[in-house]
Order: structure tokens, then sequence, then C-alpha cells
């Protein structure tokens, strides 16, 4: 990250080194702490008080911008002025109610015939003239975020050495709540990825991520969507997503957990013991993110709810969605 150039510079570090201290990754704060204080050295040069008006600004909602992006945009500056009132300082904080409620959204699930939809469009995606070697990536990265159960983030941040070939094991490096854990493939996934493997590296043979672009660095954040838009338009009618929720390539996850869950039930594996793997494998650092998977298989499968009513229905906490 640049360093920070406005007024507020001091009061911003301040903040991130409290983050930090905490354990947190805070990596999209950042940027958007980042962004603001460009906002404050350009329109508001010299002033090292964070006014109303300074915060107003950069309130206001973007065209296009999504209330759950304009949430996530203006929350760091908020935090930022509750860090500058707290060491004694006068910062305007932006009043709880604005801009609004977030949107939930609503995961799309997955049929088998979907699914082998989404893979069959990735194996026959073309390479562009832009380089890289996209058409030996799409297909490997989005089955390992279905057959892991891997947030999109987590594989597209893969190093090369956290996939172990050798023995079928995936490292992953502080995922949400700045926890590692490892997974492991089935023979099938790691059969995939040595033949991915061995195939990426005759371009890129020392190649730092698992999936490196054209220059051989880590893709943006906003790649897997693009790749997974294209598959999508691909497929077509074949996925039908419900009004205002369209698939993700996060809802993949949510595919991949609701399978295990459904197997287990069916194998006669009880709710608590399915919650404590699954809150291990998907890195979650409390069980409600887990529990709320149970309330979607229950939806998606009628079986599951017959075959572990009095079990499951019991148990049901209030559960969150795990976002990203």
């Amino acid at each position: 990250m640049n360093r920070f150039v406005s007024a507020l510079a001091p009061q911003i570090q301040g903040l991130l080194e409290v983050k930090h201290a905490m354990g947190l990754p805070y990596e999209a704060s950042e940027r958007h702490l980042w962004a603001f204080d460009i906002m404050c050295a350009k329109h508001y040069p010299g002033q090292r008080t964070l006014s109303r008006e300074m915060v107003m600004e950069w309130v206001v909602k973007r065209s296009g911008e999504h209330v759950n992006g304009q949430i996530r945009r203006i929350t760091p500056i908020r935090q930022l002025a509750k860090h500058i009132a707290s060491l004694g300082g006068d910062a305007y904080v932006i009043p709880a109610g604005i801009p609004g409620g977030q949107i939930h959204y609503h995961p799309h699930i997955y049929s088998h015939q979907e699914l082998r939809a989404l893979f069959d469009a990735a194996d026959a995606i073309r390479p562009t003239p832009y380089g890289g070697q996209r058409q030996l990536i799409i297909p490997v990265v989005f089955r390992m975020i279905y057959c892991l159960g891997l947030r999109p983030g987590e594989a597209r941040k893969l190093h090369r050495n956290d996939v172990d070939l050798a023995h079928g094991s995936v490292l992953i490096r502080e995922s949400k709540g700045h926890k590692d854990r490892v997974v492991f493939m089935s023979p099938d996934l790691h059969a995939y990825c040595r033949h991915y493997d061995a195939a990426i590296g005759t371009f890129h043979p020392d190649r730092i991520p698992f999936f490196p672009n054209h220059r051989g660095d880590f893709y943006s954040k906003g790649t897997p969507d693009r790749w997974f838009r294209e598959l999508l338009s691909t497929v077509g009618p074949l996925i039908m997503a419900s009004p205002g929720s369209p698939p993700r390539p996060y809802d993949l996850r949510h595919a991949h957990v609701i399978e295990v869950i459904n197997r287990g039930v069916r194998a006669g594996k009880s709710p608590d013991a399915l919650v404590a793997y699954l809150s291990l494998h998907l890195g979650h650092s409390n069980t409600e993110d887990t529990w709320y998977y149970f309330h979607l298989a229950a939806d998606f499968h009628p079986e599951l709810r017959s075959l572990a009513n009095a079990t499951i229905e019991a148990l049901f906490p209030e559960a969150h969605h795990d976002i990203r």
C-alpha cells in the first residue's frame, strides 16, 4: 500500500496499526482508507480534523454502486472517526443507518446438472490474445473451489508451494479470521491438479502463484468473477437464478458444503459431528456460520429434513451467512 499523503495520514496509519495488532488483515478496508486519503489530500489539503464535510463527500453513493459495496466503503471511515475520537481528537462519526441496511444475498444452490454444464463450459474455454493460460487455469480454479469448499479469494491467492502435489493436501493461508488451515484433495482432483501443474509449468516454471497471470503474478480480485460471468453466458438458460441474486463463484463453496452434509446425513452421521468437521474444514471461527448450511441443505433436499428432522431442528441456532 502506498504511503498516505493527506493531513490525516498519522491517524489513518494509527488505525491500521491497531487493526494489524489485533491480527486482522484489513486489506480491503486499507484500500478504501487509501482512496479516502487521496480524496482528502486533493479536496481538503492541510485539514487535520475529520470534518462532516469530508466524510459526507465520501458517503455519497456512486453511479452503479450496490448498497453493500457502499457499506464496505463507508465502514472503515466510520471506524477511523471512532479511532480518532477514542484518542481525544475531534472527528465526525457517520451516524448509524447511513447508507441503510445491508441487502442479504440469497445463494444459488446448484443442481448436479448445472454443475456439469458449468464445468463443461470451463473445459471448453478458449485462450485470449492478451496472454496468460486461462484455458488451463479456469477449469482447475473452479473445480478447486467446488471440490474443496474454498472461498474464491483463497483459490486465487494460492501459492504453488501451498499445494502439496506429493500428498494431495492444500494449505489455505490466513483465510477469513486470519487463520491457516489444511484441506485434502480427492484422488480425482489430486490427479487433475498434477496434470495442470505440469502443463502450466511449461509456461511459468519458476512461478510463485499456483494460478499465475501472463506476468507470472497473482490475478486481481475481480478476475474469477469475470471468468464466471463468461461461463454463465455460455451456459445460458441451463441455470435459472433468482431475481437480484445471480449465481457467483462463491456459491460453488455452498454447493460443496451441502453435498458434504447430505452425504453425511445419509450415512448416519450426527449433525454435531458434521458441524465440528465442517467448521474446521471451512475455516469458520464459530459454528453458527456452519449451521447456516444445514438450513440450506434442508431446504434444497427435503429428504434431509425427513432423515434428521428431530435432531437437526432441535439443534438449529439462528445462523448467519458466511460472507467472503
